[in-house]
């Protein structure tokens, strides 16, 4: 992980945490409102459009209701339920309760009357202030006290002290049972006096634009209050009302408004620049899309515009952050840092500091924290623990349960719920990380992401989105363009499992009373037929549609429907050939040639007629029928390309440097690692629309993988192209890159283990191809190529027991998997230009594991799939599967160091470990961690977990299978056991040991240190879950 040393980041945390200033600490709330009326009795103090009244007349008001409840027996420290919608009587009731010495509750008159009861009874509340109206509604056991907002009378005398309960609001949290919490006057008082993210005063009015429920309404009752402004309440109509809020703000001479995340969303994207005349524009409650933020500043900025955070546990707000700008490459809306006698950590589990960027929980503290929960002192003790950092031995620390990050500007960043983690086919999924990611679209407004079917074994993501334009939901509806460009603006950023089965465009998102989304009241996503109109006509075609509809999560497939189209993608098609092969029978070594027709037949109608003529064929799947290309005769290179008669860039000159494949796991570490040890500007070739959307999903790549690009932004250029096109994609760019560029890092390629070679032509053949021009256009410039190992598998099954470094291996025919079919005639390629003067090196890693420090790993691949299946399975193949591990940090290292002091002289360095191991030793580290293993023949394992993953079709194991259950080219194994010992040949890395040597880079051993370093990183984040067998229906 790249961090600032931790006494850097003590510094930034102790100085964001330094928050304390005066303020009247000691005071309770209706004392410090005393005091305004005292001072101005005469000024504005609330008006709902039907009642006005002064600070004096609020002040009369709130006394007599006091007395009123006194006399109705409410004692200090009771409850006193408020059963007024947000008005002038509310605030009234308000204040009578804190007077009378106790805790108000708002009971929202829009609830069912068993649940206000239900309410009651939790909060111990005998006595309820409310309208003459609304007594009836009251049980029995309550006793009605009428609010008279024109009575007046002399205050009670009732000692209260700031540590005292001002109010109790109940909060269903994420379970959906309803918490009462509660929070003292202290808590509210330093929310609004002595603050230093708002300064209020007489000349403000606050628009009231929240539920008396909702606790931010306290922010904007004693924000008004406390500090002589006037408080003018907005009905529900005129608020979601873009042109009628603009005209209230205008007409009221409004200052200062809060606004919910939902309701800024829709009145921003509509209205952008209608905030312009506030002073405050204060928004929270859920995290805000950047894009309408950006909109908002650009068309009419409020004077101060803040993003606040807070949860009710620690009064209102936490943290803000204010706008000035807002970078167009964010993804996330910072949180900012506590505000004034409030602190804010983000910590792992035991309560240490995570590093700078390193995702842990959100904990907040100071004089906000709330007394705890109402009646529940158990859920209290685990939510509010001892606070670590403060000097106070009773202060504490509120967990939130919100996972965060600190940057080393010490701003956090919110990053969702942790309960908003979901798991989906063994990976663990923050469904907030995909709304975020849909959120940096353009034509998002706002956007939710859910699961759906969890506990079925169908589970699958669903996202809702309403588009930038009122229009373009419908305009979805006939084209379905939106939905490509959100799906392919997702495949860009986001692992393909996180992507969502089913996106759907809908013109309004349901709001709760809060102003946030609400989920429960999501419209059905498969509510839209994606039907082309001609239903399956044989047997065969209503099999696949059926197989389909389960596979993609959707309904009525018609016959001329496209696979791919209708969101699919090689997981979801390996889910499908699965499902295929255990509904007719077919054996699993049919897997590769299924796949392979789905490809080039993806309508129900072709592909089905294809499975009739396997059906139909000879009784064992065999490779002979897939198209076939001659590697040997695609690895020719073009006769006019030639490097001998070129300038050629100065030895060793690493000013300017060409990166393809900087948004990948490795790719993410050579990038970081370029800009650590040289001080070349790197030029990234990504993938995307525009530049800007380029350093965007580089910047979010890396942050995945915990690094940053901290002070070497600068070095980073951006360049979007595409290894599929002609010239990079780069266009009239392509020769003013290659008159720059003093070397290249070819490490992007399109890796997949079901495609077939046809596939993957493009963008990895034909990308290097382009590279190759490229180097030799305008001057000859080194090539550094990241190749696999796995080009050697061909060697192996045809007896080669033993392949030197610098011999280039033989035998494609052999190698029967698409991805090492592309590298090994890369390798070709490299080697011919070698001959014809480029100057150039071949890397082949083994396989790219997790960092040497926590282990992080990129955990969508095949072997932390078996890792995974083994866990939760308890059954392993007792095979001899070498685990020739090579940390990415190492291997990013590694590569780094050869390109800076190795000349490329046209050799192979094999990037592996001298000390690797075999797969009986993760078995064993699972077993002593309690887990139970069996390990049975290969076999047998791979018909159960053929059995497996038809039952779990989701499995992280699911898209490898063919891999394991496929036949290989040579026809007398499988693919995968072309890779154990003693077929796959030995080979040389005396040219890597040359490289490194005196470097003081090794490779650690896989040894129990490295593997127990993995599986605590897999148990940690998620990945490994629990163990429920090969065949059980639990998952």
């Amino acid at each position: 992980m790249t961090t600032t040393n931790s006494p850097t980041r003590d510094h930034v945390v102790a100085e964001c945490n330094a928050t304390a200033t005066e303020y009247p600490r000691q005071h309770p709330i209706h004392l410090l409102f005393e005091q305004q009326a005292a001072r101005a009795p005469q000024a504005p103090a609330v008006d709902d459009g039907t009642f006005r009244l002064t600070y004096a007349e609020l002040d009369a008001a709130a006394n007599a209701l006091a007395r009123g409840l006194v006399e109705a027996g409410v004692a200090p420290g009771d409850h006193v339920g408020v059963l007024e919608p947000v008005s002038a009587h509310a605030v009234v009731a308000v204040l009578g309760a804190l007077k009378a010495g106790a805790a108000y509750v708002p009971l929202d008159p829009s609830y069912p009357d068993t649940r206000l009861s239900e309410m009651c009874d939790r909060a111990d509340i005998r006595v309820v202030a409310t309208t003459t109206e609304r007594f009836p509604r009251l049980s029995r056991k309550r006793t009605g006290v009428v609010i008279d907002a024109a009575g007046s009378a002399p205050p009670p005398e009732v000692p209260v002290r700031a540590t005292d309960s001002a109010y109790l609001i109940f909060t269903s949290g994420s379970s959906g049972n309803p918490k009462a919490v509660e929070v003292p006057h202290r808590g509210i008082v330093r929310l609004v006096r002595g603050t230093d993210y708002m300064d209020l005063g007489p000349r403000d009015t606050v628009l009231g634009t929240t539920n008396l429920a909702f606790d931010v309404s306290c922010l904007e009752i004693f924000g008004a209050l406390l500090n002589g402004a006037r408080l003018v309440f907005v009905r529900t109509e005129t608020l979601l009302s873009p042109d009628g809020l603009a005209d209230r703000i205008r007409r009221e001479g409004a200052t200062v408004m809060w606004l919910s995340a939902g309701v800024f969303h829709e009145l921003g994207g509509q209205r952008p620049g209608m905030f312009s005349q506030l002073r405050y524009l204060i928004c929270g409650g859920d995290a805000l899309n950047p894009n309408i933020v950006r909109a908002v500043i650009d068309n009419g900025k409020p004077e101060h515009f803040l993003n606040g955070y807070g949860p009710t546990e620690n009064s209102v707000l936490s943290t803000t952050y204010e706008f000035e700008r807002f970078s167009g490459e964010a993804e996330y809306v910072p949180i900012g840092k506590p505000i004034a006698n409030s602190t804010a950590y983000v910590l792992r589990q035991d309560l240490s500091l995570t590093e700078f960027w390193e995702v842990g929980e959100l904990c907040v503290g100071g004089d906000g924290v709330a007394k705890g929960y109402y009646g529940d002192p158990e859920l209290t003790r685990r939510s509010f623990v001892s606070d670590p950092f403060a000097s106070d031995p009773r202060a504490r620390l509120y967990r939130t349960g919100d996972r965060a990050r600190l940057r080393p500007d010490g701003d956090i960043e919110f990053l969702g719920r942790d309960d908003r983690q979901v798991k989906i086919r063994g990976f663990r999924i923050e469904l907030g990380d995909i709304e975020s990611a849909l959120g940096a679209h353009p034509e998002v407004r706002e956007s939710v992401v859910e699961l759906r079917g969890s506990g079925t074994g169908r589970e699958r993501v669903v996202a809702w989105v309403l588009p930038m334009r009122r229009s373009t939901a419908d305009e979805a509806g006939e084209d379905g363009d939106l939905k490509g460009r959100l799906t392919r603006h997702l495949r860009d950023r986001l692992p393909g499992f996180m992507v969502p089965a089913a996106l759907r465009p809908v013109d309004s998102l349901p709001l709760n009373r809060s102003g946030k989304v609400d989920r429960s009241r999501l419209p059905d996503p498969e509510a839209e037929r994606v039907s082309t109109g001609e239903p399956p006509r044989t047997d065969t075609e209503r099999l696949v549609a059926s197989l389909w509809e389960t596979a993609l999560g959707v309904s009525g497939i018609g016959r001329r429907d496209d696979f791919f189209g209708l969101g699919g993608h090689s997981l979801r098609l390996t889910r499908f050939v699965v499902e295929l092969e255990e509904s007719l029978g077919l054996s699993s070594g049919y897997g590769n040639e299924l796949v392979h027709h789905m490809l080039s037949n993806p309508t129900v109608a072709e592909f089905s007629e294809r499975l009739e003529e396997i059906r139909r064929g000879a009784g064992r799947a065999t490779s002979e029928r897939h198209e076939r290309f001659d590697l040997r005769e695609e690895a020719r290179l073009d006769p006019d390309l030639r490097f001998d008669g070129l300038e050629a860039v100065p030895e060793g000159k690493l000013d300017d440097v060409l990166l393809t494949g900087p948004t990948g796991f490795l790719g993410a570490f050579l990038l970081d690692r370029l800009l650590r040890r040289t001080e070349a500007t790197v030029h990234c070739l990504t993938r995307a629309a525009d530049d800007q959307e380029a350093f965007t999903r580089i910047l979010g790549n890396m942050r995945r993988y915990g690094l940053e690009l901290d002070g070497a932004r600068h070095r980073v250029v951006p360049v979007a192209g595409d290894l599929e096109m002609p010239s990079l994609g780069l266009g009239d760019r392509f020769d003013e890159l290659a008159s720059r560029i003093d070397a290249i890092l070819h490490n992007g390629s399109y890796v997949n283990f079901v495609y077939p070679y046809s596939r993957m032509r493009a963008p990895n053949v034909g990308g290097t191809r382009e590279v190759l021009r490229l180097a030799g256009t305008r001057c000859r410039k080194p090539v550094h190529y990241v190749s696999t190992i796995a080009t050697l598998a061909g060697c192996g099954a045809a007896g080669v027991e033993y392949v030197p470094e610098d011999t280039l291996p033989g035998y494609p025919e052999n190698i029967s998997m698409g991805y090492p079919e592309t590298k090994w005639v890369c390798e070709q390629l490299l080697s011919r230009a070698w001959r014809r003067g480029l100057p150039m090196s071949i890397y082949r890693p083994y396989e790219v594991t997790g960092t040497r420090d926590r282990g992080v790993w990129n955990t969508d691949t095949m072997m932390c799939a078996l890792f995974g299946t083994i866990a939760e399975t308890g059954v392993a193949p007792d095979v001899p599967l070498p685990l020739d591990f090579v940390p990415v940090d190492f291997t990013a290292e590694a590569l780094v160091h050869a390109l800076r002091f190795e000349p490329p002289r046209g050799h192979v360095y094999n990037v592996t470990n001298p000390e690797d191991a075999r797969l009986g030793l993760v078995v064993d580290r699972l077993r002593a961690r309690g887990r139970s293993i069996e390990q049975v023949p290969y076999d047998q394992w791979v018909a159960e977990m053929s059995r497996h993953v038809s039952a779990h079709p989701e499995s992280s194991l699911a898209p490898f299978m063919p891999m394991f259950a496929g036949t290989a080219n040579t026809g007398d194994m499988s693919i995968k056991e072309m890779y154990f010992a003693g077929t796959f040949p030995r080979f040389g890395r005396e040219n890597l040991e040359r490289a490194l040597a005196g470097s003081g880079l090794h490779c650690p051993p896989v040894d129990v240190e490295l593997i127990d370093l993995y599986l605590d990183y897999f148990e940690e984040s998620g990945f490994l879950g629990k163990q429920y067998g090969a065949t059980s229906g639990e998952n």
